[in-house]
């Protein structure tokens, strides 16, 4: 399978000393470790949203490194940020609005066509609101609900931060049954949780940041909730 990013990369300023990590076509990545331990510095990197001043990102065999971020976009890397409101959605805006600002901005905007395209992404994505509520009224598992929505439908890499903090279990099953269908055409998806259990059940591989460093890499099938919470404290499990 060939490699779909890599990353070798080490910038103090923003939390990562080092780090060195390989994604392939359709694999998902989990990444573990204590709050403040560099998985949301990593994940900027990778989405071009965060300089590096030392290494290389490279997506498709092309050098990405401090290129903006819209030319990640473009080149098929997406990121859905902790922060719903505060870094992925913007408050005071509708759903309408939303959906029209990930399309093509370029044309003349016809509200009746972007009200019914937006009322198409509420069913479709189960969207408990209207094409005219504010992103800010919707709660948590709906606003992660729109930002999916939200999201180009051909992805090469899909980098998350906590995808399913604070949603209830029905919520969380949803999230992931629509990024599993994703892995299906071939995303790449890279996520941090605090859930070991969510990380052991949807990764194949995770990573675990101690010091903003790759302090470990471990296969899924081989390792369990106890090492994994060892290895975030800076110990080598024998």
């Amino acid at each position: 399978m060939a490699e779909l990013v890599s990353v070798d990369a080490g910038d103090e300023r923003t939390g990562i000393h080092q780090a060195d990590l390989q994604v392939m076509k359709g694999e998902v990545i989990g990444l573990a470790g204590l709050e403040g331990s560099g998985q949301g510095a990593l994940l900027r990197a990778l989405a071009g949203t965060a300089a590096v001043r030392k290494g290389r990102v490279e997506i498709g065999g092309r050098d990405f490194t401090n290129r903006p971020a819209r030319r990640s976009a473009e080149a098929g890397v997406s990121f859905l940020p902790g922060g719903r409101l505060e870094e992925g959605l913007l408050p005071g805006m509708t759903i309408t609005e939303h959906i029209e600002l990930a399309g093509d901005s370029a044309r003349i905007l016809n509200w009746e066509a972007a009200r019914k395209k937006a009322a198409e992404a509420i069913d479709a994505f189960r969207v408990k609101g209207n094409p005219g509520s504010l992103a800010d009224e919707l709660s948590g598992g709906n606003q992660q609900r729109l930002l999916l929505a939200l999201l180009p439908p051909r992805l090469r890499l899909l980098l998350m931060e906590h995808p399913t903090r604070g949603l209830d279990l029905e919520s969380a099953a949803y999230v992931w049954g629509r990024l599993l269908d994703r892995r299906k055409d071939g995303t790449a998806i890279v996520f941090a949780s605090a859930d070991l259990d969510e990380l052991l059940t949807y990764s194949d591989r995770i990573l675990v940041l101690f010091d903003g460093r790759i302090f470990a890499q471990l296969s899924t099938r081989d390792t369990d909730a106890e090492e994994i919470g060892t290895l975030m404290g800076g110990r080598v499990t024998v």
